[in-house]
């Protein structure tokens, strides 16, 4: 030990400070930013669906609905499904930079970073987006307006599903820094019933050791931990 001080009992923690500083935790300025690029995407990625359905389903010279040929309604069909395939690739690459700075921000504060990166709209969203291409390939006029409009709602909701699983596990992760960070300096305790004041100790208490008193984010983790080790 660096500091020289013995334990008197089995257990003990040491109250005195390292020479060596802790590493800085991650910042979240580069994080936040890969989240609102994630968040834009997806909203382009529904608005670009929903324009490409309405622009195609223009009716044409003839008796049904085609995309239109030689007009600026063509021209607007085709940049439709451009920006579409600009917003997948966007989403992907944001995605991943936003999946590895949220795992690296829960792990550097204790917790899992698997369950704070992989939320229920990386897995809505690419089925939406499977199916609404499910519906163009099985339909036997894939120009016809319910198919357009069908693929559109399908993209739609993926991408809102997308928006709202980023948003859940942000406010989860920035929850866990800020409980992280009243627990490092003291100013409230890990256990979720005591009070806002209750100094940090380095000797273990017997509530320390009561998972009903646990904060819910740390049993949830727990759990987690033991599903995976299970499997």
């Amino acid at each position: 030990m660096k500091c020289g001080a013995g334990l008197e009992y089995p257990g003990q923690g040491h109250t005195c400070r390292s020479s060596t500083p802790p590493p800085a935790p991650p910042r979240t300025a580069g994080w936040d930013v890969a989240t609102w690029f994630v968040v834009g995407f997806a909203i382009l990625f529904a608005l670009a669906a929903i324009a490409a359905a309405v622009l195609g389903s223009i009716p044409s010279g003839r008796a049904r609905p085609l995309p239109p040929n030689g007009t600026g309604a063509a021209i607007g069909f085709v940049l439709a499904n451009l920006t579409l395939f600009v917003a997948i690739i966007g989403l992907v690459i944001s995605g991943l930079i936003w999946g590895r700075g949220t795992r690296q921000l829960a792990e550097a504060h204790g917790s899992s970073g698997r369950s704070y990166s992989r939320h229920w709209g990386t897995r809505v969203f690419p089925a939406c987006v499977v199916s609404s291409a499910a519906i163009a390939w099985l339909a036997t006029d894939r120009t016809a307006p319910v198919v357009l409009f069908g693929q559109a709602a399908l993209r739609t909701l993926g991408a809102a599903a997308l928006v709202g699983g980023v948003l859940h596990s942000r406010t989860r992760v920035l929850r866990l820094i800020a409980h992280v960070n009243r627990v490092v300096a003291g100013h409230c305790s890990p256990v979720a019933s005591q009070g806002p004041a209750w100094p940090l100790s380095p000797t273990p208490t017997s509530d320390d050791w009561n998972a009903g008193q646990w904060d819910p984010d740390v049993l949830r983790d727990i759990e987690a931990r033991r599903h995976r080790d299970r499997t």
